[in-house]
């Protein structure tokens, strides 16, 4: 624990303190929910995640987007299902309420903030030197492969690759039970390593370690929006045929087949939806 989280606590407990003798938790549910998206904020710069905007974005959202990012990247879920699920549930009542909420739920935002606080992600604008990433015999291994002849290269890469694809399944296991710093990484420095034997361009151990990772959103973003935009759009000419049926009731016959078809497609959107993109 830092110095710094240190008097943190202490105020923060002696704000829960008081907070209990008045029994109003309005104060304490602002200060909580307030390092809760700090924390988040910190956690998602670190990893070299655009910057959130606070008066626009949802935590929630925001949260999703970095999972999104290095789901894609590295398999790996930054932010895990009880703390998403947490922020979904709070976050809501929160900005309804203006920071008014029961105890229960200031309890559930000071226990996201904690578990928050565990998260120990390396600042990805270190520099990538590859020391310490591969164990002795593999990293001979892989000096020999690429730095070799073409012929030897081209023996040796098959072998690389699948001590590289073993290694990484290692780590993305392990990281997405407990962060550990060097294991973050070693991950990234590995899919450089393995970007580079596939494109057999050879690898380079130069700039950051977030120059190995893609911060675009993926095309799954574009693809939920589409589905988004047909529903809604399936569904504001429902409500216009809904209404000329009500104010034209002769129109009923050849308008019923249309609303039935608008129908359908928003049944089979919201199902495909739901198949394609499994809320966590």
């Amino acid at each position: 624990m830092t110095m710094n989280h240190t008097i943190l606590d202490l105020k923060l407990k002696n704000l829960i303190h008081v907070c209990k003798k008045t029994k109003n938790w309005h104060k304490v549910g602002v200060v909580g929910f307030a390092m809760m998206s700090n924390t988040v904020d910190e956690i998602a710069l670190k990893l070299g995640t655009r910057p959130r905007e606070k008066n626009k974005e949802p935590l929630l959202k925001y949260m999703h987007v970095v999972n999104e990012i290095f789901e894609t990247n590295l398999h790996i879920q930054i932010f895990h299902d009880d703390i998403v699920e947490t922020v979904k549930e709070v976050e809501l009542i929160y900005l309804t309420n203006q920071g008014d909420l029961p105890l229960e739920y200031v309890k559930k935002i000071l226990r996201a903030y904690y578990e928050l606080r565990k998260i120990k992600v390396p600042n990805l604008y270190k520099n990538m030197t590859g020391e310490g990433y591969f164990d002795d015999s593999n990293f001979h291994l892989l000096s020999t492969g690429i730095r070799g002849r073409k012929d030897q290269s081209s023996k040796f890469k098959p072998i690389i690759l699948q001590k590289i694809s073993e290694q990484e399944r290692r780590l993305q296991k392990k990281l997405n039970t407990q962060f550990e710093q060097g294991d973050f990484e070693q991950v990234i420095w590995l899919k450089n390593v393995k970007k580079g034997l596939d494109n057999e361009r050879g690898f380079t151990t130069q700039g950051t370690l977030k120059d190995s990772l893609n911060y675009h959103q993926s095309p799954t973003i574009i693809l939920k929006f589409m589905f988004i935009g047909v529903i809604l759009l399936s569904l504001f000419f429902t409500v216009i045929v809904i209404a000329e049926i009500f104010l034209y009731p002769l129109t009923i016959p050849p308008l019923s087949n249309v609303l039935l078809i608008f129908l359908g497609v928003i049944a089979v959107m919201i199902l495909l939806y739901k198949n394609v993109f499994r809320v966590r």
